[in-house]
């Protein structure tokens, strides 16, 4: 009886260590990126940048408000691509993937997008936010070692984290995203963090293999007018 009991309270204190850490590692984040008191202000934000693929520049301009819209616009040879999501609807445009005029996205494709909506860093405040995380813990790439926290939103999306232990910056984001009925994995690495006029910090490159965005300027709480989240 007592070796039944002894087995039980090891499992429970394994358990209350895994989401220490988990917590231990968000709250380091979150102070290394600004701090929660600073990102809760951050109502709004403009993001001016390019998007280099294949030796191209593509020039893109994201705006969002927070919990309320977000909307990026590029242009290619002509081409206008825009992209919008709202706690409701999603809106989508581009010619060069058959998509002449700006048409609803798909339920599927608005559940993943609709975690864009905060705009506040993901972590920060994540309880509050219906957010829940969970220690998985260490990995290795290019010689280096990271741990790794797996985020599930309220809307029910996973992504694992893997944070830097020298910085506790995010280094890279995986996600497993459902297309078509199939399961496609795809990764984010996380470039270039420097610290805005407002005094948070965020990463201005996204690597995503064939891709990389490139931020060129960023505002935080600029005035945004909502009416440019309404679709047709």
């Amino acid at each position: 009886m007592k070796r039944g009991i002894l087995f039980f309270a090891l499992l429970l204190a394994g358990a209350t260590v895994s989401a220490q850490t988990a917590d231990e590692i968000i709250n380091k984040y979150v102070s290394a990126i600004g701090g929660a008191d600073k990102w809760a202000k951050v109502q709004s934000i403009k993001v001016e940048g390019q998007v280099e693929v294949q030796g191209l520049a593509i020039p893109f301009t994201m705006q969002g408000l927070q919990g309320k819209g977000v909307r990026v616009d590029a242009e290619f040879q002509g081409n206008k691509i825009i992209d919008i999501v709202t706690p409701t609807n999603g809106w989508g445009q581009n010619p060069l993937a058959g998509k002449a005029s700006l048409s609803p996205i798909s339920a599927e494709e608005l559940k993943v997008k609709l975690d864009d909506l905060d705009i506040q860093d993901a972590f920060v405040d994540y309880k509050t936010k219906g957010s829940t995380v969970e220690f998985l813990g260490k990995d290795e790439e290019d010689g280096n070692e990271y741990l790794k926290v797996k985020l599930t939103t309220k809307n029910n999306n996973e992504k694992t984290f893997f944070f830097d232990p020298k910085t506790y910056l995010v280094y890279k984001m995986e996600v497993i995203m459902k297309q078509q009925g199939q399961e496609i994995k795809s990764a984010v690495k996380y470039l270039d963090y420097q610290t805005t006029d407002f005094g948070i910090k965020m990463p201005f490159k996204q690597d995503q293999g064939m891709m990389l965005m490139v931020n060129k300027k960023v505002t935080i709480n600029p005035a945004i007018d909502e009416a440019i989240f309404k679709g047709n």
